[in-house]
């Protein structure tokens, strides 16, 4: 399957980065968000390469829910994770897609990859296996110290998720290294476990967005605390490198 993902990812970026910074099509504008028409797009391009592999599962998706919805296997797609920065010709943004299988009445994801399309980074892993960044193992960073880490921060969609954020950013932002905001959350997981960030933390974030770069850190050595929010496939997460101490009470 992570082949497959591989495949998926690569004709959805080589799509992505074909049209980043030509006039697009918005098919929905909110005040924190956008909807782009390039985003079905790419996820009909991923379905398709998916289902012509494995033509009996089940792909949960950002903008679709398509395929058997009661296949054994389902894949966690984000086809434009960071539309708004793609929007506004921010080159940082990625393709994100995990395969899971069923585990009684849960998920356990087996496959995960991250592409960035405009750096032509692809993550990767397999469950069991080592993290990869273009075919390179990477691993968490081994910073121990608040003071030394660069913490990325999200403020997600709503009133509630952006005080918790903004409580937590008060409580980090003397204490660290720096904090990073870079809009895009499969980015911001996959840079922890290549070292690049010591943590991670968002409120309300989306499976889709957050799936396959679990598994990759998982994999390069770090942890997710990641709890359900009273929406569907949706959390409050914490990803770092399992080193630096994040035990404060949070923004709830």
């Amino acid at each position: 399957m992570l082949d497959t993902a591989l495949q998926a990812a690569t004709e959805a970026g080589k799509l992505l980065r074909k049209n980043f910074g030509s006039a697009l099509n918005v098919n929905l504008s909110t005040h924190h968000d956008i909807k782009l028409e390039l985003d079905e797009q790419a996820q009909a391009l991923i379905t398709k390469v998916i289902l012509a592999d494995f033509p009996d599962h089940c792909i949960l998706g950002e903008e679709a829910v398509t395929g058997n919805e009661r296949a054994d296997v389902r894949w966690v797609v984000d086809p434009l994770d960071g539309t708004v920065n793609y929007f506004y010709n921010i080159p940082h943004y990625a393709v994100s897609i995990a395969a899971q299988q069923r585990v009684g009445n849960d998920w356990q994801t087996v496959a995960g990859v991250v592409y960035s399309p405009e750096v032509d980074e692809m993550f990767a892993a397999a469950r069991g296996e080592p993290a990869t960044m273009n075919g390179q193992v990477i691993r968490v960073s081994n910073r121990t110290q608040l003071n030394e880490a660069i913490v990325g921060i999200g403020f997600f969609k709503n009133e509630e998720t952006i005080r918790r954020s903004l409580k937590d950013f008060q409580h980090l932002v003397s204490r660290v290294r720096k904090m990073r905001l870079i809009g895009a959350a499969a980015l911001d997981a996959v840079y922890v476990a290549a070292g690049r960030f010591d943590a991670y933390i968002e409120y309300g974030i989306k499976l889709w967005d957050i799936c396959a770069g679990e598994l990759i850190l998982e994999c390069a050595g770090g942890q997710t605390q990641k709890v359900p929010a009273d929406e569907p496939h949706t959390f409050a997460v914490k990803m770092w490198n399992g080193k630096i101490p994040l035990d404060y009470q949070d923004g709830a």
